[in-house]
């Protein structure tokens, strides 16, 4: 049985007493049904879990008693998503399924094409909604570890922004030579582990944004005959990435899917 997992973003150690937040009791005893001695798994995005018991804490309502810790190591690929940002709420199901296929970064954008263009006023709203959305996904899927959610940046900053010594892939429709799986299985890039892929908008990248790109390091990459919706085409890259350096496709490790 799978035991409910809680986020706490505070320091935790064994023999650690924390009070549950009301949103926390709600769904502990409400949508749950756990009562004062069930078990449950706190993690606080460090590369730790940590088996809790539920205490009854009287005036401070329910008590989460720290009873061990374990680690739990990260996948082996490091993987940055660049997002151009879709219309309508196509970015809050970007964010939670990068998060369930291990990004390690998320990096919003502006494009040409981008559709929506908010005022600078608003920009950080969305980033703290995806962010509260990335750490959802982890408590779900049973990550211990929390993706970042980047401030939302221009199709220059996006470029700027470059994770040291990373493989830099840009999927674009109009590239027939080299495919995603051909870049990953070159020799000469058998040893990438730090992988930063830029996803565009629903129209697509310009001629002029490719070619800023290549100048920027970028390789620019194919998906095959088809032309995906930018929500497809984020999580049909993230996967490949994923497979390809091992990170899924392999034995069961014991842990649920």
């Amino acid at each position: 049985m799978t035991l409910p997992r809680i986020y706490l973003p505070r320091p935790l150690a064994t023999g650690d007493r924390c009070a549950a937040a009301e949103d926390q009791v709600r769904y502990l005893q409400s949508v749950l049904r756990l009562r004062p001695g069930d078990p449950l798994v706190l993690f606080n995005g460090s590369d730790w879990e940590y088996d809790a018991v539920i205490r009854q804490g009287g005036e401070e309502g329910l008590v989460l008693e720290v009873t061990s810790r374990r680690p739990v190591p990260r996948d082996g690929i490091e993987i940055t998503l660049c997002q151009a940002i879709p219309k309508a709420d196509k970015m809050d199901g970007i964010v939670r399924h990068a998060t369930e296929l291990g990004v390690r970064q998320i990096v919003p954008f502006l494009a040409s094409r981008s559709i929506p263009r908010w005022p600078a006023a608003k920009r950080p709203e969305k980033t703290q909604r995806w962010q509260k959305i990335a750490v959802e996904a982890s408590r779900q899927c049973g990550r211990a570890d929390i993706p970042a959610v980047a401030e939302i940046a221009s199709f220059s900053g996006m470029l700027a922004a470059s994770p040291g010594g990373a493989l830099r892939l840009i999927p674009w429709e109009e590239e027939t030579a080299r495919g995603v799986r051909e870049v990953l299985r070159d020799p000469r890039q058998a040893g990438m582990k730090r992988i930063q892929v830029a996803i565009g908008p629903e129209g697509g990248f310009t001629r002029d944004e490719i070619g800023q790109a290549e100048g920027a390091g970028f390789l620019p990459v194919g998906l095959g005959r088809r032309v995906l919706r930018v929500e497809t085409a984020a999580l049909a890259v993230l996967a490949i990435l994923q497979y390809e350096r091992g990170a899924i496709g392999g034995a069961d490790r014991g842990r649920p899917l």
